[in-house]
């Protein structure tokens, strides 16, 4: 399962879609937005049922004693990202597991018949559902935090030099990224290091260029990228496209929209789950109750 694009983009709209559900603190949906780079840091962020709790008790106990003024507001970002980090886990990892039997048959006949080995299927697979993110939530690069030429093709040999370069330093930074446990003994002291040292991701790997540029259709069919992991009419997906685009949402509309059962893709019912999570952590904050969100990935059985 992609680490980064795909991560990004469920919080990108759980992130839009909080600041207009009504269930949704506002000050959490504030957070969430004006520190979004640091939230973006806690959606890569693997551990969130260990980090999250601690840092949503942790800051709403400062928020008590001190209002917006105490307010560790970088470290309560991080933990919102870590929530919707869980959602898309939880949701694509089963999504995109399904779908490798299918390739590596295909791949197995193609090494039959002389072809090369393939590349992973997951990493593949990763790769055409994160560029149709990139295509359909960050707008092939009109929308922050990148730009229209993230993925575009450089055949230039000034340009593959560059790819080249670029591609060693993401993989050092993925690496980084994966090792992001937390220290359960000095939690705070963790986050306070991380949020200082560790720089944002982004992608620009040859792979997926190439699947940007030229996607294979029996590819995006036997993936499910247009289906299974992104269907346009589901009405989560129409909800976070319309906020992006700065439309106005009916209360009800929304609600509707955002009811997991209602939607068919694993895109929008990971948005979907993201958003009852940090429904539950606004009932934590304004302490309707005592239990802060289940974030636990337990393995189907």
């Amino acid at each position: 399962m992609s680490d980064l694009l795909t991560h990004w983009a469920v919080f990108e709209d759980c992130r839009r879609l909080a600041l207009l559900d009504e269930r949704v603190d506002p000050l959490l949906a504030r957070v969430m937005h004006e520190e979004r780079e640091f939230a973006r840091l806690g959606a890569l962020a693997r551990s969130g049922a260990t980090f999250v709790p601690h840092v949503l008790r942790s800051a709403r106990e400062a928020h008590r004693q001190d209002g917006e003024a105490g307010l560790p507001r970088r470290k309560l970002a991080f933990a919102l990202g870590g929530i919707t980090h869980y959602a898309a886990d939880v949701i694509m990892k089963p999504l995109a597991k399904s779908r490798t039997q299918v390739d590596w048959n295909k791949a197995h006949h193609r090494m039959q018949h002389g072809d090369s080995a393939p590349d992973s299927p997951i990493r593949e697979i990763s790769a055409y559902y994160d560029t149709h993110v990139f295509r359909k939530v960050y707008l092939a690069g009109q929308e922050e935090p990148f730009n229209r030429f993230l993925l575009a093709e450089n055949a230039t040999e000034p340009g593959q030099a560059l790819e080249e370069f670029v591609f060693a330093l993401f993989q050092r930074a993925l690496l980084a990224s994966h090792t992001l446990a937390p220290d359960k003994d000095d939690l705070d002291g963790w986050l306070d290091n991380l949020i200082a040292r560790v720089q944002p991701l982004y992608v620009n790997v040859r792979t997926f260029v190439r699947v940007f540029a030229a996607p294979d259709p029996e590819k995006m069919r036997a993936y499910g990228v247009e289906d299974a992991f992104y269907l346009e009419d589901d009405p989560a997906i129409r909800a976070a496209r319309s906020a992006q685009a700065g439309q106005a949402i009916r209360v009800p509309e929304l609600a509707t929209a955002l009811d997991e059962a209602a939607n068919a893709s694993g895109y929008a019912k990971a948005v979907c789950r993201g958003l009852q999570r940090l429904r539950e952590a606004s009932a934590f904050w304004r302490g309707e109750c005592e239990t802060t969100p289940d974030l636990r990935q337990v393995p189907a059985g």
